[in-house]
């Protein structure tokens, strides 16, 4: 009996007050709209994000907006799947990629309900509280191995809390905590279009923080890879200039890096490859290519020595160029 914490039953995974209580969520979700701090911890580097979730069933197609916004760099990325397709929209470039696939449910996401009730179909352990439930697993982020244990806290009508996601040596690498939950909401005709999401939030632009020529190169410092630089260089493609840093070892591989354009007039591009998220951002992963855009900063990282997931880290690890 472990009254400190308020949690007088442990229940094993074959409950089925649990089990029939998620199907019944399951079966009649029809929409929802969550919104949530949102903590990625990398080592020293701490990103803070405040997400926006919105969910609608709408026959065959499920329509999902999701706003990330960085507190960091003062800076909005929405991702939205419609009838048409997925698209990632960055307001302060007035950009927009276009994507194939079955985003968001083509994989965990830590603010995303669904892959909260998917917990559920697999190994968990529930702790009973006064107050809800807090539920223990081994999570599947198929980019992120390290994060090995996960708890997340619902109220007992399945309402989620709190998502803590914690590391192999069990430091914590991932924060969600809600602050707004909304089952049934009435989203207007035109919440999940493009171009209307676009003007919206270009309306409410504030003065992000973003990288300039003068800060390039940055450098993969925060990355834990078996390479050193071997030699960087600067290219003129056009009006673009282009700095290539190029690694070698037995994790070899060459960063391109870039300065964005932001446009007067928005521009949808069409991208092959697989839309992936990076601590609350996103990415574009080819066959041995991650393009990850960043605080003003195109990336293109290639190698065919490394996985996925060191990509992912790579990424992750570049300097940032704080706020001036």
């Amino acid at each position: 009996l472990l009254v400190g914490f308020g949690i007088y039953k442990l229940v094993s995974k074959n409950n089925n007050g649990i089990k029939s209580q998620v199907n019944e969520v399951t079966e009649n979700l029809n929409a929802y709209h969550m919104e949530a701090n949102m903590e990625f911890h990398n080592g020293d580097d701490l990103r803070e994000y405040l997400v926006k979730v919105s969910y609608k069933k709408d026959g065959s197609t499920p329509l999902f907006r999701v706003s990330l916004f960085d507190k960091g760099v003062n800076q909005e990325q929405i991702i939205i799947r419609n009838k048409n397709g997925v698209y990632v929209l960055t307001p302060a470039l007035n950009q927009v990629y276009k994507f194939k696939g079955d985003w968001p449910l083509n994989g965990a996401k830590p603010y995303l309900y669904q892959s909260m009730l998917d917990v559920f179909k697999g190994k968990y352990e529930l702790s009973k509280l006064k107050d809800g439930y807090v539920i223990t697993s081994s999570p599947n982020y198929k980019n992120s191995p390290n994060w090995t244990k996960q708890e997340m806290k619902m109220t007992s009508q399945l309402k989620p809390i709190w998502v803590h996601i914690y590391d192999k040596d069990n430091n914590i690498a991932v924060k969600v905590t809600f602050i707004k939950v909304e089952f049934d909401p009435t989203f207007a005709d035109n919440y999940f279009e493009v171009s209307d999401n676009m003007t919206q939030a270009r309306s409410e632009l504030t003065t992000p923080t973003t990288s300039t020529i003068n800060d390039l190169p940055l450098y993969p410092t925060n990355a834990i890879i078996s390479a050193t630089l071997k030699e960087q260089s600067v290219i003129q493609v056009g009006d673009m200039t282009q700095h290539i840093l190029t690694y070698e070892g037995e994790e070899a591989f060459t960063v391109v890096q870039h300065i964005l354009e932001s446009y007067d007039e928005m521009v949808i591009t069409e991208v092959s490859g697989e839309l992936i998220e990076i601590a609350g951002n996103v990415g574009i992963l080819n066959t041995q290519q991650l393009i990850y855009e960043y605080n003003g900063v195109s990336y293109h990282i290639y190698s065919d020595k490394l996985t996925t997931s060191q990509l992912v880290e790579l990424a992750l690890g570049m300097e940032v160029v704080a706020e001036k």
